[in-house]
């Protein structure tokens, strides 16, 4: 495997260039763009064919899981060393193909939905503890060098798997003290491949047996036709202590269909598939949290977007960021939202009784006269036009804005510019991909599975 092809000038500055551009994450720099992406280019490959390419100790971002449990631990790397991380990740994409795991999470369902009509069926449910934290490194290496023969390449893997990741103002001498001897960070443009690569021979063995198995990262599921015996249940925790790794007892659940069971954040239950309370609640909590931003501008103006001055404007503005919300957006051909998330799910008394509690809130509001507006939209209805209707012209698509006049007159509507100012094609453009980026964040932020 060549290392020069990935880490030729102009294959550097295209990672950049798709990838790096628009970053708004920042490392341990603080910056999240390069004024002159040659150099860097140059001073990336030199020292990478060179080897003695180092990264920068990566800034530690805090992910809360929940109530009561330990925040997952993600990684940021600097902007340069994740042009170097993501050129890694094409190479291993190249290197181990078998590993690529393109499968979303609604593939899954599906394929359990599908052995659910196998009669008299038992579950088993693993859940690796501590997954990317207790990969061990030795073990990660000696698999990649079975393919790939160029120590320089393995040398700076080991290297972007061992640099540390430290809170934001530590101290250069304190670097140290945060060095870990296993697990590979989160948050990497590697991480991922590299854990699939880990468990790639794990899933084949289990993938050998008769009985149906699914892995989603660190979460397994076998199915059965009949009961599961403890017998099977010790040979995927032998199979697990052989590469180092360990089954989470918390998190462990096996029975019989009828007893119902939570997998990538969805209700199995014997007839039917619905989705987990927690992640209900989730939703529910983040409705309620855009009524209230609308209480609050509604009586304050400061706390409104800045250019919308009146109440029939922000109201608008609430309408259709609620509605986005609630069936979720299109970008770029990408579906993004919580709807569209769990379009796998069969509930739809969930669904009624969802739009219910929805309309509940504006029945309480004597902002909209204690009234439904006829404008809102329904869980119900976008859950059918996700499943059935290839034209989904009930969610907002902002493929649509394909000219710059389009753009800002969309922006000026919604308060993010000025109408009394004149902004350059290239502000408008920025302006707009920002704001995109703002909605995908709020419909995906509660979302039933996320790996960074």
């Amino acid at each position: 495997m060549r290392l020069t092809s990935y880490f030729d000038i102009k294959y550097l500055t295209g990672i950049y260039t798709d990838n790096l551009s628009n970053a708004k994450a920042k490392g341990i720099d603080k910056l999240n763009s390069i004024a002159d992406v040659k150099s860097v280019s140059r001073i990336i490959k030199n020292k990478v064919l060179s080897n003695t390419y180092h990264f920068t100790p990566y800034l530690e971002i805090l992910k809360l899981k929940g109530r009561n449990k330990i925040p997952r631990v993600i990684s940021i790397p600097t902007i340069r060393d994740r042009i170097v991380l993501i050129s890694l990740k094409e190479l291993l994409h190249d290197a181990f193909p078998e590993c690529i795991n393109n499968k979303l999470p609604n593939k899954y369902i599906r394929e359990i939905k599908e052995y659910l009509s196998t009669p008299d069926v038992h579950f088993l449910k693993l859940d690796i503890k501590h997954f990317y934290d207790t990969i061990n490194r030795e073990l990660l290496l000696e698999k990649l060098a079975k393919k790939i023969k160029n120590k320089a390449i393995i040398d700076l893997i080991e290297k972007a798997i061992s640099t540390p990741s430290v809170p934001n103002h530590t101290s250069t001498s304190a670097y140290n003290k945060y060095k870990t001897m296993e697990g590979i960070p989160q948050g990497l443009s590697i991480s991922n491949i590299l854990a699939q690569i880990y468990l790639y021979n794990f899933d084949q063995l289990i993938n050998k047996r008769k009985y149906f198995y699914r892995r989603y990262v660190d979460d397994i599921l076998v199915l059965n036709e009949g009961e599961i015996s403890n017998y099977k249940y010790v040979n995927l925790q032998k199979a697990l202590a052989n590469i180092h790794l360990k089954v989470n007892d918390e998190k462990y659940a096996q029975g019989h269909i009828s007893q119902g069971f939570t997998f990538l954040s969805y209700k199995i239950k014997e007839n039917g598939i619905s989705i987990a309370d927690n992640n209900i609640q989730i939703f529910l909590r983040r409705i309620a949290g855009k009524f209230t931003w609308f209480k609050n501008g509604y009586r304050d103006k400061n706390k409104r977007p800045e250019w919308i001055t009146t109440d029939r404007r922000f109201k608008e503005v609430f309408m259709e960021e609620l509605n986005e919300s609630i069936t979720g957006i299109i970008s770029l051909k990408r579906n993004y939202g919580w709807l569209f998330y769990f379009s796998e799910m069969d509930d739809k008394a969930l669904l009624f009784k969802l739009d219910k509690i929805i309309q509940s809130f504006f029945i309480k509001m004597k902002e909209f006269e204690h009234k439904v507006p006829p404008n809102l939209k329904k869980l119900t209805r976008a859950y059918y036009v996700i499943k059935f209707e290839k034209n989904k012209n009930y969610i907002s698509n902002y493929d649509v804005y394909d000219t710059i006049r389009q753009k800002r007159k969309f922006l000026v509507f919604r308060g993010w510019i000025n109408s009394t100012i004149q902004y350059s094609d290239k502000a408008i453009e920025t302006l707009f991909n920002k704001y995109i980026a703002r909605q995908i964040k709020n419909v995906e932020q509660d979302i039933g599975y996320g790996y960074f």
